[in-house]
């Protein structure tokens, strides 16, 4: 376990994480690299064999996954200070987790301190994209959006400008996943589904809006939409293996659809048990209301 302290908060890094995120740079070397051909067995041969390029890429990925989640959790973490709650950062394979005691704050100060997380990692995107917009003018033309959103002012150039030409195929890769790693988690934490942080925010409106019954509706409303994705992710891995036709309507742009189906289905599950935890509970009070 890494752990140190740094202008007043505590970072820890589980060992799980590095872990897990070069499990993940191993499965994804061949798409990244360009490489489709490159199945598990051949991952392993290059591993075995002290590839230089699978190496780079694992340690690559690695960083700038941990530079991601630092990021996001530093949103959090530096708000809540902000509002007199000094928090910590830990870091575990299963992403991060800023702790502190924010339970204490008014509910309109806990949804800025859990929007931060997301807030920061978009502006962490705003920063590579002004740096260089590369990948975002990629995504402009993929979407097919107006041409004026793309973006010809490249930072990049004052330092190297072949460096956008792709001169150092490693400065490249660090753009590309920096770009997308951030985008993409910050854009799917936004998600109404607990404990994503959207689902997060989606809760604390709904006792707001209804301190007695807004709990319990904020876990069924979590559950029925995290099941509803996990149908669909069970839809897409049963389409990726022919258990389906080809033509079924169902679009995964990714990787590994089956490891979605794990995640969205686990946090279904865990929506559920807590809605019931929370019936239980009225239940018990109603029934001690009725003995007194």
């Amino acid at each position: 376990m890494l752990s140190w302290r740094l202008l007043g908060i505590n970072f820890c890094i589980q060992p799980s994480f590095w872990l897990m995120n070069a499990l993940w740079a191993c499965l994804l070397f061949g798409p990244a690299s360009g490489r489709r051909d490159t199945d598990i067995r051949t991952t392993l041969k290059l591993l075995i064999s002290f590839d230089s390029e699978i190496w780079l890429f694992i340690l690559i990925w690695v960083l700038c996954t941990l530079v991601s989640v630092m990021v996001h959790e530093l949103g959090h973490v530096i708000t809540g200070r902000i509002f007199g709650q000094p928090g910590n950062i830990t870091v575990t394979g299963l992403g991060g987790q800023a702790v502190g005691e924010y339970g204490a704050l008014r509910a309109w100060q806990r949804i800025l301190v859990i929007a931060a997380g997301p807030g920061a990692g978009f502006a962490f995107v705003a920063l590579i994209v002004a740096f260089d917009p590369h990948y975002w003018n990629g995504i402009i033309i993929w979407l097919d959006w107006p041409q004026w959103l793309k973006l010809n002012l490249f930072w990049i150039d004052h330092i190297d400008p072949l460096l956008r030409m792709g001169a150092s195929p490693t400065y490249d890769l660090v753009l590309q996943l920096l770009f997308f790693i951030n985008l993409f988690v910050n854009i799917m934490n936004l998600l109404p589904i607990i404990p994503m942080d959207g689902g997060m925010i989606f809760k604390e409106f709904c006792v707001l809006i209804s301190p007695k019954g807004g709990l319990k509706f904020a876990f069924i409303w979590s559950f029925v939409l995290a099941l509803g994705v996990t149908v669909y992710m069970l839809l897409a891995v049963l389409k990726e293996y022919g258990y389906v036709p080809p033509t079924t309507p169902v679009y995964y742009p990714f990787q590994f659809p089956i490891i979605s189906l794990l995640v969205f289905g686990m946090m279904a599950l865990q929506s559920w048990r807590a809605y019931q935890q929370i019936a239980a509970m009225e239940r018990h009070e109603l029934f001690s209301q009725r003995d007194e």
